[in-house]
């Protein structure tokens, strides 16, 4: 898959099936999208192709107000593994506020892409405020010559699929809930960072990962986690939270990985959180702590170590 950053790179020489999006987390209701537009694409003899947005749209209006599910390069990732030939993965600034919704079609879509067939959801909006919607673009698309698919909302259990509802359930910590809307578990991953140590010394190292500003994080909480490390796989209980039994003022995610003791400092780490254990409390002494800690390792152990479907 080539990734293209800029619209003054794009340059693609071949006629396209497009799907366009913001496509946060790559949910369900996505992945619907880009099936579609892969499945044309290939049936036409033709390329697919992804357009999207390194930031959020609002965030340009209100920075910070919506914060991503998944992080650049798990956002590709997933992308690529439908089989699409080309993601256009460029920033939404200011010139993406003041193009009309005819130039986005003729400049960009038509001219730049060689969109024959575009997919998008019911709800799509584009161009400046907001005068393109689906429907804009089909009627338009009809008139440059490019047939435009519009897919309704995808429901599971009668919820209709969307990135703010997979941003509720990380938020209140109901993360064992979010595969079979997010077709994957909830994963974090980051560079392993050197932390206070306060695990260790009781009997109990964790694994700090470092942070990012623009990704949601659990609510705060004890989880049963799967965590990668150089592709392989372990479990492991992931704190989220500030450490108040400890007195520690700021937020950090930390894993306590079973049956491994190995130095990790430096290496890129995903966390996958299988479900929440427990809430973040402060406990009256270290040895309640530990004791606890106890406790959250052997529902770990128990739950998955010993289920080999989960482990798989």
């Amino acid at each position: 898959m080539k990734v293209i950053k800029a619209i003054k790179d794009i340059d693609i020489e071949f006629d396209t099936v497009v799907t366009i999006g913001n496509f946060d987390g790559v949910h369900k209701g996505h992945q619907v999208l880009i099936e579609k537009t892969a499945a044309y694409a290939k049936a036409r003899g033709i390329k697919s192709a992804v357009f999207t947005f390194l930031n959020h749209p609002i965030n340009y209006f209100v920075p910070e107000k919506v914060k991503n599910i998944f992080d650049e390069k798990e956002k590709e990732r997933l992308i690529e593994s439908f089989g699409i030939d080309y993601l256009i993965d460029i920033p939404f600034d200011k010139a993406m506020t003041q193009i009309s919704a005819e130039q986005f079609i003729v400049k960009i879509l038509k001219d730049k892409i060689h969109a024959k067939k575009i997919v998008v959801g019911h709800d799509f909006t584009f161009a400046r405020n907001k005068e393109g919607n689906a429907d804009v673009l089909r009627d338009m698309g009809h008139e440059y010559g490019i047939e435009v698919e519009i897919v309704q909302p995808i429901k599971i259990n009668g919820i209709r699929v969307s990135s703010t509802f997979i941003r509720e359930l990380i938020s209140e910590g109901r993360v064992d809930e979010i595969p079979q809307y997010l077709g994957t578990h909830y994963v974090i991953e980051g560079e392993i960072i050197h932390g206070k140590a306060n695990g260790r010394k009781m009997g109990y190292p964790t694994a700090n990962i470092s942070l990012k500003d623009q990704i949601i994080n659990p609510k705060n909480g004890i989880y049963a986690s799967r965590v990668i490390i150089d592709g392989k796989k372990y479990f492991g209980a992931t704190n989220v939270g500030m450490n108040p039994t400890v007195n520690g003022k700021y937020l950090s995610i930390e894993t306590n990985i079973l049956d491994f003791n190995e130095d990790i400092y430096g290496k890129r780490v995903r966390i996958e959180f299988l479900e929440k254990i427990r809430d973040e409390k402060k406990f009256e002494s270290l040895d309640e702590l530990r004791k606890q800690l106890d406790l959250d390792t052997g529902f770990v152990r128990q739950k998955y170590m010993s289920n080999e479907k989960i482990n798989d």
